[in-house]
């Protein structure tokens, strides 16, 4: 089906979720100032999204005061606690929250009673008439975007991002309509999103993908969601590319297997996207964005290899983030942003809120909060980011590998992890928690079901590092802050989700502020 803003003037929609991280939140928004009739219904109770309520309605005063489009402006409809069916059956569309399964029965009802599900990143992508760079991965994809972002703003001021960063693409949708409606202009404005694979469901049917993709990687994670199977979770990743064409260009990593595969089917296909690559340990096929020596270069192909900036510039920590550097600089390169703006923005960004960021220094003891960190893989990364006791090491150097603590050297590192399971498995974790920690803090208040996991992963690995259980962020705190001494680093680095215990992982980051702020 295809749609025009007209056509949302006077229809009945029912969005699904309007949670907490601004998706339903934006989407609610745009389809009230263009004239639908809302029905908003969550399973949450009003107390709980009273904010994100608050903000609807005050959108909802504003524009009956002065219809920004002209349209007959409609007081939404909230249905909380609960769902109906009829909201479902007897309307014209379902705009559906990421958090919610594709297979929920009732998207299953909407489907019989011909009734388009959609979601407000394929209602983005129908309507957007500019071209659309999108990033994920299992790991790195926000640090990712957020660097892509700093380029594209650098370069040009009319840059719009959003996605999954708390930021809805329905938000900056209506002053791209208006450009375009203007006099499209000659020079597209960058568009940048950042898409979970919740997020990449809602394209399958619509058959959609963006211009220019990238794909971090692919790791294990959100295995509850995909039934175990990390095929599926792999496939919903891969809907990022698979659906572009001649023309666009994907990025992916040469390093991940997944990611590998792709680009193998992607080789076999007819009338494809051109396909890039990216990595920090080898030179892959070209082009392609790589280490070479102390330096990140850019390869377009030929040999025609051009330094990007030297390793030395890069600000963030851990080896993991040059591979993101290196996919951001990749698809900036990609949508024709010039390498010395390329350059700049890299060597003034400094990394990204809840991802490696040292929030205080106490008594000379540095806190770290890591709390996207949501698996193994991710803690790990950070461990070994962190592992020397500084803040700012992990830095590759010729001929370096990831840096870790050495048997000479005594561990610096305390770590607060635990939290709700994913399906995931921590065997490898414990190995590098085993060589790497001075002490180990698990969560353990209510819905921390992968700490039990975690604990039976630790006595496979023989692990003799002290550890201790912490029912609340603050006593979490409290128990680092009892072992830690000057030139120690406390890193929240959780490894499972975050449900139970807290809100969401910004709610786990903000009491982990809080709690080292009174600490």
């Amino acid at each position: 089906m295809q749609y025009d803003i007209s056509w949302f003037v006077g229809k009945r929609i029912t969005v699904m979720g309007l949670g907490l991280h601004g998706g339903g939140l934006g989407v609610a928004k745009w389809l009230l100032r263009h004239g639908a009739k809302l029905t908003v219904t969550d399973t949450k109770s009003p107390n709980d999204l009273a904010k994100s309520i608050g903000d609807l309605d005050r959108e909802h005063s504003l524009c009956r005061k002065k219809s920004p489009f002209g349209a007959r402006i409609h007081r939404p409809k909230y249905v909380l606690g609960r769902h109906n069916e009829t909201d479902f059956s007897r309307t014209d569309m379902v705009i559906r929250n990421p958090a919610v399964p594709r297979e929920h029965p009732l998207l299953r009802l909407a489907e019989r009673n011909g009734v388009p599900v959609e979601s407000d990143v394929s209602l983005f992508f129908r309507l957007c008439p500019f071209p659309v760079t999108a990033v994920t991965g299992t790991k790195g994809k926000s640090t990712t975007t957020a660097l892509l972002s700093e380029i594209c703003r650098q370069h040009d001021g009319r840059t719009v991002v959003g996605g999954n960063i708390r930021i809805s693409p329905m938000d900056g949708l209506d002053g791209l309509l208006k450009m375009a409606a203007r006099k499209k202009p000659a020079v597209p404005p960058p568009i940048v999103l950042e898409l979970s694979s919740w997020q990449l469901e809602s394209l399958e049917k619509p058959g959609l993908s963006p211009d220019v993709a990238v794909v971090t990687n692919v790791m294990r994670d959100h295995l509850n969601r995909y039934r175990g199977k990390m095929s599926e979770y792999a496939a919903a990743k891969e809907l990022i590319v698979r659906f572009q064409k001649a023309g666009d260009v994907a990025i992916l990593n040469a390093e991940n297997p997944w990611t590998l595969a792709m680009a193998r089917r992607l080789g076999k296909r007819d009338n494809g996207p051109e396909v890039w690559r990216f990595s920090a340990s080898s030179v892959p096929k070209t082009p392609a964005c790589f280490v070479s020596g102390n330096s990140i270069v850019f390869d377009p192909g030929h040999g025609q290899g051009k330094a990007v900036v030297s390793l030395s510039a890069v600000k963030i920590p851990g080896e993991h983030n040059i591979a993101n550097v290196l996919a951001a600089a990749a698809a900036a390169l990609a949508m024709g942003i010039p390498l010395k703006t390329v350059s700049s923005a890299i060597r003034r960004f400094g990394g990204v809120p809840d991802r490696l960021e040292k929030i205080a220094v106490k008594n000379g003891i540095a806190y770290v909060n890591d709390t996207t960190a949501t698996t193994p893989d991710a803690s790990i990364a950070a461990m070994s980011a962190l592992s020397s006791g500084k803040a700012g090491s992990g830095r590759r150097t010729a001929g370096s590998g990831t840096r870790t603590a050495t048997a000479r050297q005594r561990p610096k590192l305390i770590l607060i992890a635990g939290g709700a399971d994913k399906d995931l498995r921590f065997g490898e974790w414990a190995k590098v928690v085993s060589r790497s920690l001075k002490g180990l803090i698990l969560l353990s208040g209510p819905n921390t079901s992968a700490t039990p996991k975690m604990i039976r992963s630790l006595k496979g690995a023989r692990n003799q590092v002290p550890w201790v259980a912490a029912g609340s962020m603050e006593e979490a705190v409290a128990a680092a802050r009892a072992i830690a001494v000057r030139g120690d680093t406390v890193l929240l680095s959780p490894a499972c989700a975050s449900f139970g215990m807290f809100v969401n992982e910004f709610d786990r980051g903000d009491r982990f502020r809080e709690a080292v702020g009174r600490a």
